[in-house]
C-alpha cells in the first residue's frame, strides 16, 4: 500500500525533519552532489506527473524528468530561496519541454471543466473521446500557453508560482491563462461541428 509520507518526514527515517528545500539547493549550489539525490527523491513524482502530462511522447518523459535537475543543479545558485522548490523544478520542466517543441495533452481534470463530461466505472467511453478532444484541441492552442495552462489547472501552482517559475510578469500568466482557456473552448466547439 501506498501512503503519503507526513509532511517534514524522510522516508525510512521516522521522524527526523526534512531539510528544506532553500538549505538543500545551497548544498547543490556549493557542489555537495547528495543533494541532488535528495531533491530528486523529493520531487522526482511531481516533475514526472507534469512532463508526463505535457508531452504526448512518453519515450522522453524519463530523459526530460532527468534533464530537469540536471539543470536545477546548475541553476541552484540563483535559486530565490521559496520553501518549496516544486513550483521552480516545474518551470525548468516547462522551459526543457518549450525548447524541445513537444505537443502537449492528457490532462482529464481540467475535462470535466470544459466540457462537463463524466465517466463512469461501466462506460468510460464519453470520457476518452472527451480526453482526445482536448488533446487534440490542446495542439492548437500556443506553447507558452499550454505550458501556462497546464501548470495552473494540473499542476495546481498559483499564478505567482507560474510566474516566477517562468521568469514573467504575473499580468502575462493571467492574460495566457484567460486566452487559453477561451481558444481551448473555442477548440472544442469548433472540434464538435467537424
Amino acid at each position: 500500500m501506498i501512503t503519503r509520507r507526513a509532511a517534514g518526514q524522510s522516508p525510512g527515517r521516522g521522524n527526523v525533519p526534512q531539510t528544506p528545500d532553500p538549505a538543500i539547493l545551497r548544498q547543490l549550489a556549493g557542489g555537495e552532489i547528495g543533494a541532488l539525490g535528495e531533491l530528486y527523491d523529493r520531487y522526482r513524482e511531481p516533475v514526472r506527473r507534469f512532463v508526463a502530462r505535457a508531452t504526448s511522447d512518453a519515450d522522453d518523459v524519463d530523459d526530460l524528468v532527468h534533464a530537469t535537475f540536471l539543470a536545477a543543479a546548475k541553476s541552484a545558485g540563483r535559486y530565490d530561496g521559496r520553501p518549496s522548490c516544486r513550483p521552480w523544478l516545474i518551470g525548468i520542466a516547462a522551459q526543457l519541454l518549450r525548447r524541445r517543441r513537444h505537443s502537449f495533452g492528457r490532462f482529464l481534470a481540467v475535462l470535466s471543466a470544459l466540457r462537463g463530461i463524466r465517466a463512469t466505472a461501466a462506460d468510460p467511453r464519453p470520457a476518452l473521446q472527451a480526453h482526445s478532444d482536448v488533446e487534440m484541441a490542446l495542439t492548437r492552442i500556443s506553447e507558452a500557453k499550454r505550458i501556462t495552462l497546464l501548470m495552473a489547472e494540473v499542476e495546481g501552482l498559483s499564478c505567482a508560482e507560474i510566474a516566477a517559475a517562468l521568469g514573467v510578469p504575473i499580468g502575462t500568466v493571467w492574460t495566457r491563462l484567460h486566452a487559453a482557456r477561451r481558444e481551448l473552448r473555442r477548440a472544442l466547439v469548433e472540434g464538435e461541428k467537424s
